[in-house]
């Protein structure tokens, strides 16, 4: 039973990396071949400041990384090919610098850049999905981290910390040390430990605000909150890097034979307790490939790349097809707010048609006045006939694009077409070898499937617009393709998107929240679908806009409101009547830029975890909110699904750390979809509503390194580094509205009378404590299917042994659950009952689990583990220098536990109960002797030296300490 129940545990865990895993990263420019990684991209922020010593402190981290690298892999793998992307606004040096291909700073894998325009924050992190084994989006270093030298010792060598945020990012995996809030747990065996991998790693319990003891807490009986682990600077172990890489001797990820699993740390809880190495392991870089090899890492090869202009093709396709569903007039109306709002100053911009064949339409053009984006708007496509031949419209869009240089090499296509086309992937190959990047758009539920090979071969965007008259998304769809430099001040702020069928003399309402970030070149664009409505917008200051106001094409049927100067922060709102005689649909778009370059506005990421699924596989949601690189967090986001049916589908996304989302407070909202309306494209769009005086901006933990508190050197002497800067307050940020558009995913094989398919979702927060005279356990309540409903019920059950409760579930002691009242999904469920019911007394240790079932009988994986624990003390004691390793003992003995499948053998229960009392009674000799000798402890903080004597305190207490 024991085996099946293991066995089914990892068949489940491989499963959901099968299904959430892989699709990420097969869309990853970086590759593995023959052990070395190409393609890894470290790009510059436009707003970091141009420094010869920065590139070189980048080259140095590199190496340092791979080198090491090289030894934590086990020889499997080490960088090869590495570009650095310096941006445009650095001085032009052809000779130095060479031409981007599809290289870009919102593509990049590492991103050099400063949270804001004072460089306040330093300290290194990778984000992630927080999926186990998924590969990530990007790691993040400040240009003082990299160039300053005494931010290192704060998190050890660079190139060390290359290799910790690259686990993170590229592998999947998390941190072994305290990121739960947990520093310090009990072990099974009773011990206090310090939260970390591995459990050889050696050190002391110090209070480095005040260079002394740790005092316990007795509501807990662990070390106050203001208890640090201090490490040994010399370990007699090598791992874990993922728990504290500055270590010297610390150079391998532990594995099935030096993990701690029983660590609350983030790698046990997201990973399903497997070891960082095993999941490694089992990612698509060496799963099967890139065994050891014998011989060296050759040298790494460096490439200077630099950002220039914007080149942009649009390739519009005119067929036959684009008469129909008003396609033709949506195209012309997407395209000029493209070529009015979106394309920046200074780019280039042409415009070719297809059908049978293509035309060229306008060359290149610089934009550099409104008179020329005029001219631009004029040279659109009004009329449609013909059949479909995406290949010309290609191959003419490369004619343009050599209009400037004689190259496509780092150039742009927006392929926009609705039709199918048979001989489309003739040209695939030449697109490769290209070097252009082609964002496509599918219009309609016709568009040939190769549009998307051709995206992903060249690394552009992919979407997905459908024919809804009350949907503005193909203008979210233009209005998404801003400047990809990473420069917010140059970056169009989508503020809200909305649409309505409105019946004659009917209002269509909305408001939106302009906040201070925001406010340049704001822009109204409201659209109809017959008749000219009447439109009245309104400032927070009550000033109206009516038509008279608004710029409106009765041919396009668009009006366009744009706001001099900076427009007034606050609430803004409109109102459009139906005048005509007939039900009509209207669409609202707001788009805004940044008020200040040195204030960064609230910008919203809407992602996927994959581009196509297959039913009954879900699909993993998310939403990136931040301020610049600061999470915002509790605001409400709303994802909007729009089916291939047309029909939509809405849900909220949560910041909880529950359910999809892996990490609370982290800024990334997310929930599983899986409410398929067909087979086809579906397309994704985000909105999201910020309200003054709940939703912050908040400090990003998660994923950051671990700050070197300090260290014990080989002489006994204590040396602390001072804390990094406070930056780790939450402030308002006030009511804001965003709006963001997300790629196409493409669904198969959903049946036309789909079944439940879906299992509840896996409990990732229970919690354990004693309140009183009961037991309180508290989680997030999963739902039905996933994190969606109601659960039928729940199986919790206990154990003395957190191994045997995790691998032999079924066979442990289940507990009563029928006075449970069950809660919705995405609520705080809380279950308490009699302590006795635990037989929990003095030194005793209980873990709990849970599964939940639906009604159609799926069952959850396994929760993650709680433990409750009581030690009383004869009073509390001080636990100056408590030496901690994997060998110390508990003063007190573990008693024995209800009979149960779990716990047998009860004459060896006895027999360690005797061996307790016998080790107890020694421990106290020790002491003693310890005592009367006396010992001297040096501890180095700000450059003074304490000395203090007789570091224990007397009283009986729960600590160990190993002679």
């Amino acid at each position: 039973m024991q085996t099946a129940t293991m066995y089914n545990m990892t068949l489940f865990s491989v499963l959901l990396y099968l299904l959430f895993g892989v699709f990420l990263t097969d869309c990853s420019t970086i590759e593995l071949i023959n052990n070395g990684y190409n393609g890894v991209v470290i790009a510059i922020h436009p707003k970091v400041s141009e420094d010869p010593k920065l590139i070189e402190n980048i080259k140095g981290m590199v190496k340092e990384a791979s080198s090491y690298l090289f030894t934590a892999t086990r020889r499997r793998a080490f960088y090869r090919d590495v570009k650095i992307l310096v941006p445009s606004t650095w001085a032009e040096n052809h000779t130095l610098y060479k031409k981007p291909t599809r290289e870009s700073y919102k593509k990049a894998s590492i991103i050099v850049a400063d949270p804001f325009c004072t460089d306040i924050a330093s300290t290194p992190y990778a984000v992630t999905n927080g999926q186990c084994g998924e590969e990530g989006k990007y790691i993040h270093f400040t240009p003082k981290y990299l160039l300053q030298d005494e931010v290192v010792d704060n998190f050890g060598p660079r190139g060390r910390v290359f290799v910790h945020t690259w686990a993170n990012f590229r592998w999947g995996v998390f941190s072994e040390y305290d990121t739960l809030k947990k520093p310090f747990y009990r072990s099974s065996k009773g011990q206090i430990e310090a939260t970390r991998c591995s459990k050889d790693i050696t050190g002391y319990l110090i209070n480095p605000g005040t260079g002394s003891s740790c005092e316990t807490d007795t509501s807990t009986g662990l070390p106050k909150a203001d208890c640090t682990f201090i490490p040994h600077q010399k370990q007699n172990t090598n791992a874990s890097i993922m728990f504290q890489q500055f270590l010297p001797d610390v150079t391998d990820f532990c594995d099935e034979n030096t993990h701690n699993d029983e660590a609350p740390n983030q790698q046990n809880k997201i990973c399903n307790y497997r070891s960082t190495w095993e999941v490694i392991r089992q990612t698509k870089d060496f799963r099967g490939s890139n065994p050891p090899v014998s011989t060296s890492p050759p040298e790494i090869t460096f490439t200077l790349l630099q950002a220039r202009h914007r080149v942009v093709c649009l390739v519009l396709d005119v067929s036959g097809s684009m008469g129909g569903f008003d396609r033709i007039t949506r195209l012309r109306r997407a395209s000029e707010v493209f070529l009015m709002e979106i394309i920046d100053k200074g780019s280039w911009v042409g415009i070719v048609t297809f059908s049978s064949d293509a035309a060229i339409q306008k060359s290149l053009t610089l934009i550099d006045s409104e008179a020329v984006r005029t001219d631009l708007i004029s040279h659109l496509p009004s009329t449609a006939g013909g059949g479909t031949n995406i290949c010309s419209g290609i191959r003419k869009g490369f004619e343009v694009l050599r209009g400037d240089d004689g190259e496509t090499s780092g150039d742009e296509i927006i392929l926009l077409t609705d039709g199918e086309d048979s001989a489309v992937r003739s040209c695939l190959e030449e697109v490769k070898n290209s070097g252009s990047i082609i964002h496509t758009v599918a219009l309609g539920p016709s568009a040939d499937s190769a549009l998307e090979e051709m995206s992903n071969a060249t690394g552009g965007l992919q979407f997905y617009a459908s024919d809804k008259l009350d949907s503005s998304g193909l203008i979210d769809v233009f209005s998404s393709l801003s400047v990809s430099s990473g420069d917010f001040a140059a970056e169009v702020i989508q503020l809200t998107s909305d649409g309505k069928q409105t019946d004659a003399g009917k209002w269509f309402h909305g408001t939106i929240y302009l906040d201070s970030t925001v406010g340049n070149n704001t822009v109204f664009t409201i659209t109809w679908q017959t008749d000219v409505p009447t439109i009245l917008i309104t400032s927070p200051n009550s000033q109206s806009y009516s038509n008279e106001d608004l710029q409106i094409k009765t041919d396009l049927r668009i009006g366009r409101l744009t706001l001099p100067g900076t427009a007034q922060p606050g609430l803004w709102g409109y109102n459009i009547l139906n005048s005509g005689k007939s039900q009509q649909s209207f669409t609202v778009t707001v788009n805004s830029r940044a008020v200040n370059e040195c204030v960064p506005p609230i910008t919203v990421n809407a992602e996927m975890n994959t581009e196509s699924t297959s039913y009954p596989t879900p699909v993993i949601i998310y939403a990136e909110v931040n301020q610049g690189y600061t999470p915002v967090i509790n605001a409400n986001v709303t994802a909007i699904i729009e089916l291939a049916n047309t029909s939509t589908v809405e849900l909220s996304l949560l910041d909880s750390g529950s359910g999809a989302d892996a990490f609370k407070n982290d800024g990334v909202y997310s929930s599983y979809f899986f409410s398929f309306g067909g087979n086809g494209r579906y397309s994704l769009k985000i909105k999201v509503l910020g309200l003054g005086g709940t939703v912050k901006i908040t400090t990003r933990e998660g994923n950051s390194l671990p700050y070197r508190s300090g260290y014990i050197s080989q002489n006994g002497t204590v040396h602390f580094n001072k804390p990094p800067h406070a930056n780790d307050t939450t402030s308002d940020v006030g009511s804001f509205s965003r709006s963001g558009k997300g790629s196409t995913l493409t669904v198969s094989k959903v049946p036309a009378d789909p079944t439940d398919e879906f299992p509840p979702g896996r409990v990732t927060d229970l919690t354990a404590s004693i309140v009183d005279d009961k037991i309180q356990l508290t989680w997030t309540a999963p739902g039905d299917d996933f994190d969606k409903g109601l659960v039928s019920s729940y199986k919790i059950k206990m154990s003395g042994s957190m191994v045997q409760l995790r691998d032999n579930f079924t066979g442990c002691d289940i507990i009563n659950t029928t006075t449970l009242q069950l809660k919705p999904a995405g609520e705080v469920q809380v279950f308490l009952f009699p302590r006795d019911a635990a037989k929990i007394f003095n030194s005793t240790i209980i873990y709990f689990a849970l599964t939940a079932t639906d009604d159609a009988g799926h069952t959850s994986e396994l929760s993650v583990i709680a433990q409750v624990s009581i030690f009383m003390f004869k009073e509390a004691i001080p636990t100056t220098s408590w030496p901690m390793n994997s060998s110390s003992t508990e003063p007190y003995p573990i008693p024995a536990l209800p009979h149960s499948t779990c716990c047998q053998h009860e004459w060896l229960v006895l027999l360690l109960v005797g061996m307790g009392l016998f080790l107890h009674l020694l421990w106290l000799l020790m002491l003693i002797i310890w005592w009367n000798v006396g010992k001297k402890v040096i501890y180095v903080y700000s450059d003074k030296d304490t000395v203090i004597s007789n570091p224990f305190s007397t009283g009986v207490g729960m600590y160990s300490r190993q002679m």
